[in-house]
């Protein structure tokens, strides 16, 4: 590939090429014992005939294969004889419906915790009101954290008045991770409209800090009416110009552009003394195409310190508005000591149809770097158009996670969008 670059060989469908037999060769190398499968749920699509293979295997792979099918809304194989908990895995994630409520409500409760989370993702595209008092349990007490979320995006799927006030109760001893997937439980149209509204502006009116940015972001996202949105942009703005760095970051990350009394606090932020707002909201206007060249020279100076997670994501942030100058930065990104920063700079030079450049981490050491800058790439096809003409999320489906969690070192992370 290095000898195919200084060629000028390498160029976008080559690349594509290349990252769907990388994860090819991943998909066919799995084995046991699995300490991780891909996560591939963006390019699913992209690599359906590989994972069925993987699928009617016999072996742990091959629950996580069918799992990754079904969640995509494809066909999978059943295992092949397999045993536990492979079957168990994906007979959970196929319960679905009141018809099989009964098998699924018991797998909810399984020994093994990746069967537990299969049930949860069946209960939340089944809509059985029976689940509701189970789901409730499992918020409560499943051991595993990841499980607890799953069954309150459940609940929000699911809604209802028993719901909504089940999660109230739950409210009461949540810590605030939980307390913000409660919100957005609360915040699922289902639930919205059976009493989430009104506990979205209790928790708005009563809370502080990101539980309460996070519940007046979901009042001012659906159609509140005018006291809620009242309430909502009078807490946002004391959030935009308040002390607290977590509630400020995430305000200033989520708050609507269009919004006339919010747009100008999060331009304001340019003048902050903390680094970290100074970049969130030079990237909310280059998201939306408005970056003047002060804004840029701005994004320069945070750009130009190397090894610095807020310099990388300047970097980034330019090669999103189409500014080549940073390419030589971010190539030598590719080299950071952190997997995380190698990822994000191939997916910024991307954007720049910098190809040889993003095909060097298709060879990455580090399996999630090579899975990752694959799938995304398979699942979100550059177009020629220029850089400003490309979708408003600038490095692909997963800048608002990672970036945010760029800012870990830095302050406490805004929960990731969506």
């Amino acid at each position: 590939m290095s000898r195919a670059d200084r060629a000028g060989q390498l160029e976008r469908s080559t690349v594509l090429e290349l990252a769907a037999a990388v994860l090819r060769r991943e998909l066919s190398s799995v084995r046991q014992p699995l300490t991780s499968f891909p996560s591939l749920a963006p390019c699913a699509h992209d690599l359906s005939g590989v994972l069925r293979e993987v699928a009617a295997g016999s072996a742990e792979p091959a629950a996580f294969a069918a799992l990754t099918l079904l969640d995509a809304g494809l066909d999978a194989p059943d295992p092949d004889g397999a045993g536990e908990p492979t079957a168990s895995i994906v007979q959970a994630r196929r319960a679905l419906g009141p018809s099989a409520g009964a098998r699924r409500r018991t797998l909810m409760l399984h020994g093994d915790a990746d069967v537990r989370r299969a049930a949860l993702e069946a209960a939340a595209h089944s809509g059985d009101p029976a689940d509701a008092r189970p789901l409730l349990e499992v918020a409560r007490l499943d051991p595993d954290p990841s499980n607890r979320g799953a069954a309150l995006r459940a609940l929000g799927a699911l809604g209802g008045a028993e719901v909504v006030v089940g999660l109230a109760d739950l409210w009461a001893m949540a810590e605030t991770e939980q307390r913000l997937q409660i919100i957005e439980a609360w915040a699922a149209p289902p639930s919205f409209g059976s009493g989430g509204r009104a506990q979205l502006l209790r928790a708005a009116e009563l809370e502080s800090g990101v539980v309460a940015v996070a519940a007046a972001l979901e009042l001012m996202r659906r159609d509140a009416g005018a006291e809620a949105e009242g309430v909502a942009t009078t807490l946002l703005g004391g959030a935009l110009r308040g002390s607290d760095i977590s509630a400020r970051l995430l305000a200033l990350y989520e708050v609507p552009w269009s919004n006339p009394a919010l747009q100008p606090l999060v331009l304001e932020a340019q003048s902050s003394p903390d680094a970290a707002a100074r970049w969130v909201s030079l990237f909310r206007q280059v998201e939306q195409g408005k970056a003047a060249e002060p804004a840029r020279q701005a994004l320069r100076t945070l750009a130009s310190e190397q090894g610095a997670t807020l310099g990388l994501l300047a970097r980034m942030t330019l090669a999103g508005a189409g500014e080549a100058g940073v390419k030589a930065a971010l190539r030598a990104d590719l080299k950071a000591p952190r997997g995380r920063d190698r990822m994000l700079a191939a997916l910024a030079l991307a954007e720049l149809n910098d190809w040889g450049a993003v095909a060097q981490a298709l060879a990455d050491d580090s399996p999630s770097v090579r899975q990752t800058v694959a799938c995304q790439l398979l699942a979100e096809p550059r177009s020629e158009a220029p850089a400003q003409q490309l979708r408003s999320e600038l490095f692909g489906p997963l800048a608002p996670e990672l970036t945010r969690q760029l800012l870990t070192p830095a302050s406490a992370s805004p929960r990731p969008r969506g």
